[in-house]
């Protein structure tokens, strides 16, 4: 029996291979799936990371817990962000993406018998890790009613006593919400109350279209009792290049950094380099651009699938368009309609979770010239 048994292969490993196989076949699929932008980085980030590459210093190991550039840079985003005031030297940790840093934290902290506190619908590491560490995974019930944000106060006091892990993400994948400041002070106080580690991946805290994200951060004690995961991809349209830095106490952090000393010897020197100037000089300009793009091509996708029956709006934050299928379809059986009738993709909102069923989720990260194209495609299914 081998440990990788108690689950399934990556949930869009699967959908790019069935994608691979319709394009094999001739179909000119226009996929709304993966959340990987195809706009390019900001220039001048372009450049600053070529005139660092040619640097002779810049290609032996890196620091295992980040440069210390790279890590000042990313508490000083904090501080402006959100007024947080950290230490680099031992409150924040360098990572190879927000998705190492996670899944090195789960399994840091869960044991045989742990319970994690999951949300329904969420992004799919935390409770493979779990899995994966031979601990529970206990799903938060996830539903519109509450602006998808899922009910604290009805977690059983007996999973509360076993907890050690509650895993949050706003603005969210997939459903595109926020939480109110309110909500992670309720959330806060949970954890003091029953001793948990908030967990909270804020990749898409660029991306929002209501009012600007919230942080555990602006929060007295918040340092204490979370682990804060900041994501440069979708802040500049770098997913490849597997950047984001980690925020908490010394202690929570501790676990993490054994994990990474074991694993991983940090990422590409010119990288972190080039994206702490970056987090400086580019991400207030970049960002708001960005917000614009994601708003413009939301709204137009919005639009021509409201004419196919769906239901669909501007969402808090993030570039993913969450919306009800028409009725008399379920997620699945829209999915395969659009994909027969138009060759547009949208990925079922089931296959996040049981919560998704009836709901859709369509990431706008294809080229304007793409999206235009669905979107005719789409009218001349109405």
């Amino acid at each position: 029996m081998l440990r990788t048994d108690c689950v399934s292969e990556y949930l869009f490993a699967r959908i790019d291979q069935k994608l691979k196989g319709l394009r094999a076949a001739g179909v000119d699929v226009i996929s709304f799936g993966v959340g990987d932008p195809v706009s390019p980085p900001p220039q001048a980030l372009l450049d600053r990371l070529a005139g660092l590459v040619g640097r002779h210093d810049l290609h032996n190991y890196s620091p295992y817990e980040g440069t210390a550039e790279f890590r000042a840079a990313g508490c000083d985003y904090l501080r402006r962000r959100y007024g947080a005031a950290l230490d680099p030297e031992t409150q924040a940790v360098g990572l190879i993406g927000s998705k190492e840093g996670i899944a090195n934290l789960f399994m840091a902290y869960t044991r045989a018998g742990t319970v994690n506190l999951v949300p329904s619908l969420a992004y799919p590491i935390p409770a493979t890790m779990t899995r994966l560490a031979e601990g529970e995974v206990f799903s938060l019930p996830v539903d519109e009613a509450h602006g998808f944000l899922p009910d604290l106060d009805r977690i059983p006091d007996g999973i509360l006593d076993r907890a050690r892990l509650l895993y949050l993400n706003y603005p969210n994948n997939p459903t595109g919400a926020g939480a109110p400041l309110e909500y992670l002070e309720n959330a806060l106080d949970l954890a003091r109350r029953h001793d948990l580690l908030i967990v909270h991946d804020c990749a898409y805290e660029e991306i929002w279209f209501h009012g600007r994200p919230r942080s555990f951060l602006e929060l007295p004690g918040g340092l204490d009792h979370v682990v804060e995961f900041h994501s440069l991809s979708k802040m500049f349209n770098i997913t490849g290049w597997r950047l984001a830095f980690v925020a908490s106490a010394e202690r929570n952090l501790a676990p993490l950094k054994v994990m990474k000393t074991n694993t991983d010897s940090g990422q590409f020197k010119p990288l972190q380099l080039a994206a702490a100037w970056a987090l400086g000089e580019l991400v207030d300009e970049f960002g708001a651009h960005q917000r614009e793009t994601y708003r413009r091509r939301m709204t137009a996708l919005a639009e021509a699938l409201r004419r196919v029956g769906a239901r669909a709006g501007l969402s808090d934050g993030t570039f993913f368009l969450w919306g009800r299928v028409p009725e008399g379809f379920d997620s699945a059986s829209f999915t395969e309609h659009l994909l027969d009738r138009a060759g547009v993709f949208v990925t079922p909102g089931v296959l996040f979770g049981a919560d998704g069923e009836g709901y859709f989720r369509a990431s706008l990260t294809v080229s304007d010239d793409r999206l235009a194209e669905a979107v005719d495609r789409l009218g001349r299914l109405g």
